[in-house]
């Protein structure tokens, strides 16, 4: 198979540009959501566009003060060449440009004139996300690090940023404030789908909230499509509240929060990352960003536009931390390299979920790069006799279309999008959209004689799509079942620059001292990446978490915990899911960027995996790392150990003292030795690399040097520090046998 429309576009993903061919194309290049809207466009839909309208909320429209309905555009634009004048002409709204990725609010009305726009090269819409949701501080050490543990003082994300961008906020609850509570820590907030505005300066839409009087104002985000929520609050309490009073305190409970509810689709997301990093820059303050959030709709393999947005964005105190997906227990995916077998024909039957509000599953599909294959769906009854079958559609055709049949007198329909070789990738792709109301099974077959074959099988709301996976089976003869491998979801999973994170049941100390959990949460997703690169790259306590929820969420109606706060009552909820575990790593990042506000996301995950805590339930852990424990359970005390001990091997802090530790590696004892005399109540400690105190011993003054015993230490790395209150020097040592 040929490509002769993009074959001269280049998609370097590993630099921080793009560079595509300046070549000008009659019209931009779409991906899956952009051909649908344009087909349903055709059919003159666009004149029942109301509120509540199925068009409407499927691509989340928004009215302008003119009575336009404009949909959100992401977008590669080659800026030598667009038409900059078409910005007022067609009555757009740019309100991000970052390099050659900009985004748009484009008029429904104007789109095709929009496409026409001379250097627009590809415009993306519909990829909406999902929040990371199914249905502890003590295990990740960021307690000790609260607490100054062994450290020179404690560490609460001081001078740091976290922004969550998710939805369910509650900007007046106390655990959002200082720890006098008498100050609110969340410094602004920018409510996307509230259009009544003030929208952010350079920003076109939703509602921004700056400085305390206006968020307790505020109080709360704009309920979503999502319903009532308390997402959002429950994600920034575990990566930033400070109790409110309770035990149920986040990783950085000092740090200055931003919160932004999202309108799920790509622009958005764009347009809120660059909305933190316009701010953090502002300010001189490094920042991470929390995703809990997925979908399955793109190619899983970090080409999206909303990754490019993030390879851009990330840099030294630039993090974006994800949260890897709730589909561990779902053999949503399966996959068939036909290179192997040309001209093979693959069976699977596609079961469908039960939730309220169902219109029936999208099945995502993407082959590899210049290569071509084809499917379509069987409707087969309890004896696997086939009653129905649509046509062979191929990839190469480009299909699009919204078909309906009554068999039997029930409803089956199926909604199909094409691409023969993406834009970005090369690589061609079908969605399928399936209601069936017929009693009979959805088989789907797929036969190529070049492609390597991904798909994924999620729940389709009748309005949005979701990122609940549902298995594939070998219910018929012939087919094959699923698999949970390549679950990790897009942007947050698959990202080059996002530390994607898995979950683990946090461990509980029962009453006979014997501990329970510290096991894989089943749900928690496994990679690894199309591309082939191993995700999750860390995990932490992600099951059973209990933090603040919105008070201004009615469907809260029991809590595992309340406070009082300024006559109002506030609550605490337990709930599970990878969109608690990538906050827990959020914040710890959060607390290395406190003691460096340089490092970079590769910085973090080295030390990150260095520091990974490794037990009898994680096993060894390949050195490349694990497709559902990733390097290990994130550990916070450990981690800011190894960035304290960096830095005073660096001298790059003055309050250190040099210390020479010999032999290292060290057999039966090691000697410490320091420069400069050292006052009386001193202290030389030893911590193993989980913050754990081994041995300390005092200083005699005067000594220049001390001795340990290390004979009765098992083999591995430790940290020795010298105190006298504050901490003057630490050092690595091994120990070897």
């Amino acid at each position: 198979m040929t490509f002769s429309r993009f074959t001269s576009a280049l998609f370097i993903l590993s630099s921080s540009f793009l560079l595509f061919s300046t070549e000008v194309f009659s019209q931009a290049a779409m991906n899956l959501g952009a051909k649908k809207l344009v087909r349903e466009l055709s059919q003159d839909r666009s004149t029942q566009i109301t509120y509540g309208s199925e068009l409407q909320e499927h691509y989340d429209l928004i009215k302008s003060e003119t009575g336009d309905w404009s949909i959100g555009v992401l977008a590669i634009v080659d800026e030598e060449l667009f038409d900059e004048s078409s910005i007022s002409r067609l009555g757009l709204k740019n309100d991000t440009r970052l390099r050659d990725l900009w985004t748009f609010r484009v008029p429904v009305s104007r789109f095709e004139e929009f496409r026409d726009t001379p250097g627009l090269l590809y415009i993306e819409v519909n990829e909406p996300v999902e929040p990371d949701l199914q249905l502890a501080t003590i295990d990740s050490r960021t307690d000790s690090v609260n607490n100054g543990l062994g450290l020179p003082r404690a560490f609460k994300g001081d001078s740091v940023i976290i922004a969550v961008i998710d939805w369910g906020f509650d900007y007046t609850h106390p655990v959002f404030y200082d720890s006098s509570l008498t100050e609110l820590r969340i410094s602004r907030a920018w409510d996307q789908n509230k259009l009544s505005g003030p929208a952010p300066d350079g920003y076109s839409f939703g509602t921004e909230y700056v400085g305390m009087d206006q968020l307790l104002a505020g109080e709360a985000d704009t309920l979503y499509v999502f319903g009532p929520s308390s997402h959002g609050t429950h994600v920034a309490g575990i990566a930033g509240g400070n109790g409110g009073g309770t035990v149920h305190r986040g990783a950085a409970p000092n740090a200055e929060l931003i919160m932004i509810s999202l309108r799920r689709d790509g622009p958005s997301l764009v347009d809120a990352f660059q909305y933190v990093a316009d701010y953090a820059a502002s300010v001189g303050k490094p920042f991470v960003v929390n995703m809990s959030f997925g979908s399955h709709l793109g190619p899983h393999d970090g080409s999206s536009l909303k990754n490019y947005g993030i390879d851009m964005l990330s840099g030294p105190g630039r993090i974006f931390v994800g949260s890897a997906g709730n589909n561990g227990t779902d053999a949503f995916h399966l996959d068939m390299n036909f290179l192997s077998a040309p001209g093979d024909t693959m069976y699977t039957v596609v079961t469908f979920g039960t939730v309220a509000d169902i219109f029936g599953q999208t099945v995502s599909m993407w082959g590899s790069e210049n290569s071509s294959f084809g499917a379509s769906i069987l409707l087969v009854d309890s004896n696997n006799e086939i009653v129905h079958a649509t046509p062979f559609h191929l990839t190469s055709d480009e299909p699009s279309l919204d078909t309906t049949e009554m068999i039997g007198g029930q409803e089956f329909r199926y909604i199909l999008e094409s691409d023969y070789g993406h834009f970005l990738n090369d690589k061609p792709s079908f969605r399928f959209e399936i209601r069936n109301q017929t009693p009979h099974k959805v088989v789907l077959k797929v036969s190529s004689e070049d492609s390597h074959v991904h798909m994924w099988n999620c729940m389709r709301h009748n309005r949005r799509f979701t990122n609940w996976g549902q298995p594939f089976t070998d219910d018929y003869p012939g087919a094959v079942a699923g698999d949970i491998l390549y679950g990790v979801g897009e942007p947050a999973g698959v990202g080059r620059n996002v530390i994607t994170v898995g979950s683990y049941v946090r461990t509980t100390v029962l009453p006979n001292g014997n501990e329970f959990g510290g096991v894989l949460s089943p749900f928690s997703s496994s990679g690894p990446t199309v591309d082939g690169r191993v995700k999750p790259f860390i995990t932490s306590t992600g099951h059973n978490i209990t933090s603040a929820v919105n008070s201004f969420d009615e469907s809260n109606t029991s809590f595992a915990v309340t406070t009082d706060f300024e006559g109002k009552t506030y609550g605490f909820r337990t709930f599970s899911g990878t969109s608690m575990s990538g906050p827990m790593v959020a914040g710890i990042v959060a607390l290395l960027l406190e003691v460096d506000p340089q490092l970079s996301h590769h910085d973090i995950m080295d030390i990150l995996k260095e520091t990974a805590r490794l037990d009898q339930h994680t096993g060894e852990l390949p050195e490349e790392g694990h497709l559902r424990w990733g390097h290990g359970k994130a550990n916070a005390l450990a981690a800011i150990l190894s960035i304290l001990e960096t830095t005073s091997t660096n001298e790059r802090n003055l309050a250190f003292k040099s210390l020479s530790v010999y032999p290292n590696p060290a057999v039966d004892e090691v000697f410490i030795q320091w420069d400069d005399p050292i006052a009386s109540n001193a202290l030389i400690s030893l911590y193993d690399m989980e913050g754990k105190l081994i041995m300390s011993e005092k200083i005699q003054s005067g000594d220049p040097q001390m001795r340990l015993d290390v004979s009765h230490l098992a083999p591995g790395t430790y940290i020795i520090s010298l105190s006298n209150g504050q901490s003057l020097g630490m050092s690595k040592v091994m120990i070897s046998r």
